[in-house]
């Protein structure tokens, strides 16, 4: 990733044009939908994907949708955690990474959320953006090379369970918005971070 490249360069004094920077991909096109994202009103599913709930912000995120908390509002955990029960939430302890079940889970969301304090350039981000997901996570790293902020998704300071609750408000509040950004992220995978290219 760039951010990477501007530490090598800054911190270790490698000059820039000896580096090279093959940013991590994924299979854009095992992971895409084969059909198009319909607008679905009645319920919004949020998706967070991370082996370590606290580190991958999952605190910050459950305390978000709690307060966001509708009839018509899901979130659907994939981890390694054990996360109490509660209505609305839906936790999946034994997904396995790259299955055809993984997949579906991002096909069938409508926003994916990573309130990272900790990442360098998460992998579940190509895969949001190969499946055409809106994305909200954090500006930590080389996390904006991937979510451009209010193109690609929506991006947070870490640690701001405040604007993480008002970046997810806007989403749920708004199908065409998420569907420019779903569309957007997909377009910016697809062209950066195809593993094929």
């Amino acid at each position: 990733a760039e951010w990477t490249k501007q530490g090598l360069v800054s911190d270790y004094e490698v000059p820039a044009d000896k580096i090279t920077v093959i940013p991590p991909g994924v299979s854009v096109h095992d992971w895409e939908r084969k059909d198009q994202r319909m607008a679905n009103d009645d319920v919004v599913r949020l998706l967070c994907v991370g082996g370590d709930v606290r580190r991958k912000g999952g605190h910050l995120l459950l305390q978000a949708f709690r307060e966001l908390r509708t009839p018509s509002l899901e979130l659907h955990l994939v981890t390694k955690d054990i996360v109490a029960p509660e209505p609305g939430l839906f936790v999946y302890n034994d997904m396995q990474p790259n299955s055809a079940r993984l997949k579906a889970l991002y096909h069938n969301c409508d926003i994916f959320a990573l309130p990272t304090s900790g990442d360098c350039l998460p992998m579940v981000l190509s895969e949001a953006g190969a499946a055409g997901l809106a994305v909200v996570s954090t500006d930590v790293a080389g996390i904006p090379e991937i979510v451009r902020h209010g193109q690609t998704g929506l991006t947070v300071a870490a640690g701001d369970g405040a604007a993480l609750t008002a970046a997810l408000r806007t989403l749920i509040a708004d199908p065409h918005l998420r569907r420019e950004l779903g569309s957007s992220a997909h377009r910016h995978v697809s062209a950066s971070y195809d593993a094929h290219k």
